[in-house]
């Protein structure tokens, strides 16, 4: 896929450059959350159990929104879910990349 300049019109068809328009929006940071939830450390399930959802990548968010929730890890406090109510992830196992906790939610 191409990736759009910000000098060419917006493809939402505003009529405005990209930039002005919808790249603005993509360049604005995530809100900090304002509600903190710590999870509840568990022992690693066993396979097949449960689902175990761990981000492989260089931060310890799994999951992000736009709300204003954060799920973090219980043991260390990294933040695994930022931005999505806990309501929507439950009955998962989130592990911690940063200290290898198994968090249920």
């Amino acid at each position: 896929m191409a990736r759009i300049q910000p000098e060419e019109s917006c493809p939402c068809g505003s009529g405005e450059s990209f930039g002005a328009c919808h790249g603005i929006r993509l360049r604005r940071a995530p809100a900090e959350p304002t509600t903190r939830i710590s999870l509840h450390v568990i022992p690693e399930p066993d396979p097949g159990s449960r689902s175990v959802f761990v981000n492989t990548g260089p931060t310890s968010v799994i999951f992000s929104g736009t709300g204003s929730e954060a799920l973090d890890c219980g043991a260390c406090g990294a933040p695994l879910v930022v931005g999505l109510p806990r309501q929507s992830i439950a009955r998962i196992v989130l592990k911690c990349n940063m200290c290898g906790a198994f968090n249920d939610t």
